[in-house]
C-alpha cells in the first residue's frame, strides 16, 4: 500500500472523527427552534417584582431564567449599551458594559438570561437588569453585564421577529406597559415641536418632543443626540408611531427604534380636548367675581394681538371668535408662540376666569393646553364710532374695531404711553407699551383710520396691534 495514500486516508478519518466531537456553540441554536434545555422559570413581570430597593441594588439569589424577544437594540444610537426584551407579561431593560449589541442581539431575536447573581436596579424608576456594581467616588454604580457574563448568562435563540406592538391610547398608558413595544395612532407633535429636529445632532444633547392625540392627551418622545436620526425633522402631520415606553421619575416617555417607527402624513387635528363653547358663552359665566370654568370645556378663536410687535405681554394674547361676536384675553403661564392670524383652540377646563384691572381673562393657562388649528386667518373688524365703543365696551371687549376720521393727541411725539383718540362722537384713551417695537414711532397729525383692540385698564381703552393699524 502506498504510504502516502495511507497517511491521507488516516488524516481524513481523524478529521471526520474530530468533527463529530465538536460541541455546537450555545448561541447557534437550530434554525427555527429554541435552544434545548433552556426554559424560563419566571416571567419578566415577576422578576421585576424582586427589585425591592428603590434607587438601590437587589442581587438575584435564586436560579431564575427569563426569556424574551428583543424589542429595542442600539442600532440607531437611540439606546446605548442597553436593550429591551419583552415576554407576554411585560418587558425589562438590560444593561451591558459594551455597545454594538445589535450585532448579537438585534430586534426580533429571542434570548434567555440566567439571572442568578445578576442585579436588579432602577434609573429614575425605570427597572433595569444589570451585571456588576462598582464604587466610583464613594458612590455605587452599575457597569452593565461584562463580556464574561454575557457569555455565561445569555443564550441566543432564533430570530423570530419583534412582537406586534400593543395598540394603546395615550390616556391608557400605565406602568405595566413600561419597557414594552406600543403603538399610538391618530397622534401628532404639538405645534411647538412639529418640524423640529428630534434631538441636537451637533451638541449631541438629547431632547424631549411632545406627542399629542386629538383629545389633547400628551406623551413625551425622548430622542438621543447620538441617534442617527437626531438631525431629522419631526413630522408636521398626524398618524401613528411605534416605540418602547419608558419612564423618568413619574413621567412616561417613549423611544423609537428608527424613523421607520414614525408614520405621520395625515391631516392634523386640533389636539385640544373638551366640549367646544363659544367665547361669548364663556364670558357670560363671569358675574363679577373670580370663578373656575367648568370641566371639559374649550374655546376656539383667532389671535388678534401681535406678539412680534410686543404691544402685549409675551404671556398674553387676545383671541376673538371667528364670527367676531366676542373676544377674551388668555394669559398663559409662559410666553407663547402664537402669531397674529393664528386660529387656536384652548382647553379652559377648570381654569380661572377673572378680571385684571377690569379686563376679563382666562388666567394661568399652561401653553400645552392650547394648539393652533390654522394660520393666516383674517379676523372680522367692526367699524364703529368712539361713542359706540364706549357704549358697548363690555360686549366688544377684546375684539377689533376700526375708527375712521380719528385724531391722536400728541402729534409729533412718540406713541409710547397714553394718548387720546378723538372722532366726531367722542374720545377714548389709547395705550402703547414702552416695550412695543413701535413705541418710539412718531404720532401722526391729522385724521387717520385706526384699527385697534378694545381693552380695559380700570376704564375703557384701545390698544394697537402694530404700526400698520394707523392708516392715513
Amino acid at each position: 500500500m502506498n504510504k502516502h495514500w495511507f497517511r491521507a486516508a488516516m488524516f481524513a478519518l481523524l478529521a471526520l472523527g474530530l468533527s463529530g466531537c465538536v460541541k455546537r456553540e450555545f448561541d447557534e441554536p437550530p434554525v427555527g427552534g429554541e435552544p434545548i434545555n433552556v426554559t424560563p422559570n419566571i416571567s419578566i413581570a415577576d422578576l421585576k417584582k424582586l427589585h425591592t430597593t428603590p434607587g438601590g441594588f437587589d442581587t438575584i439569589k435564586q436560579d431564575l431564567i427569563i426569556g424574551g424577544v428583543v424589542v429595542m437594540d442600539d442600532r440607531s444610537g437611540n439606546y446605548y449599551k442597553s436593550l429591551v426584551i419583552q415576554d407576554t407579561s411585560g418587558g425589562i431593560e438590560v444593561r451591558f458594559n459594551d455597545g454594538f449589541l445589535y450585532n448579537q442581539f438585534p430586534v426580533g431575536r429571542r434570548i434567555f438570561i440566567y439571572c442568578k447573581d445578576l442585579i436588579l436596579t432602577d434609573y429614575n424608576n425605570l427597572t433595569q437588569l444589570t451585571g456588576s456594581v462598582v464604587e466610583q467616588g464613594g458612590v455605587l454604580d452599575d457597569i452593565g453585564l461584562t463580556e464574561a457574563q454575557v457569555r455565561r448568562k445569555i443564550v441566543k435563540g432564533p430570530i423570530v421577529g419583534a412582537p406586534t406592538p400593543r395598540k394603546l391610547r395615550i390616556n391608557e398608558l400605565n406602568n405595566s406597559h413600561i419597557s414594552t413595544l406600543i403603538r399610538l395612532e391618530n397622534v401628532q407633535f404639538i405645534t411647538a415641536d412639529a418640524g423640529k429636529t428630534f434631538a441636537e445632532p451637533i451638541t449631541k444633547n438629547s431632547l424631549n418632543r411632545t406627542l399629542m392625540d386629538c383629545s389633547g392627551n400628551k406623551l413625551v418622545l425622548r430622542s438621543s443626540g447620538y441617534a442617527d436620526f437626531a438631525g431629522q425633522l419631526t413630522p408636521t402631520g398626524n398618524g401613528s408611531i411605534v416605540g418602547v415606553l419608558s419612564v423618568f421619575g413619574t413621567t412616561l416617555q417613549m423611544y423609537i427604534r428608527d424613523l421607520n417607527d414614525v408614520n405621520m402624513t395625515g391631516t392634523r387635528c386640533s389636539g385640544v380636548g373638551g366640549q367646544l363653547m363659544s367665547i361669548r358663552d364663556l364670558r357670560s359665566l363671569f358675574t363679577g367675581s373670580t370663578i373656575q370654568i367648568p370641566a371639559d370645556r374649550k374655546i376656539r378663536g383667532i389671535v388678534i394681538s401681535d406678539r412680534i410687535a410686543n404691544n402685549t405681554d409675551g404671556r398674553n394674547l387676545f383671541v376673538q371668535a371667528t364670527d367676531g361676536s366676542a373676544g377674551i384675553v388668555v394669559r398663559f403661564t409662559a410666553n407663547h408662540n402664537y402669531n397674529l392670524g393664528d386660529e387656536i383652540e384652548v382647553d379652559v377646563s377648570g381654569q380661572e376666569l377673572s378680571q385684571f384691572n377690569g379686563l376679563l381673562q382666562v388666567n394661568n393657562v399652561a401653553v400645552d393646553r392650547s394648539a393652533a388649528v390654522a394660520s393666516g386667518q383674517t379676523p372680522i373688524v367692526r367699524t364703529a364710532t368712539i361713542a359706540q365703543i364706549n357704549a358697548n365696551g363690555e360686549q366688544w371687549e377684546s375684539t377689533l374695531v376700526r375708527i375712521t376720521g380719528a385724531t391722536i393727541s400728541g402729534a409729533g411725539t412718540a406713541l409710547s404711553g397714553t394718548k387720546t383718540v378723538t372722532d366726531a362722537t367722542g374720545s377714548i384713551p389709547m395705550f402703547t407699551r414702552s416695550a412695543a417695537t413701535f413705541a418710539n414711532a412718531t404720532t401722526p397729525s391729522g385724521a387717520v383710520t385706526l384699527t385697534a383692540i378694545v381693552s380695559d385698564f380700570n376704564g375703557r381703552q384701545i390698544i394697537l396691534r402694530n404700526l400698520n393699524d394707523i392708516q392715513p
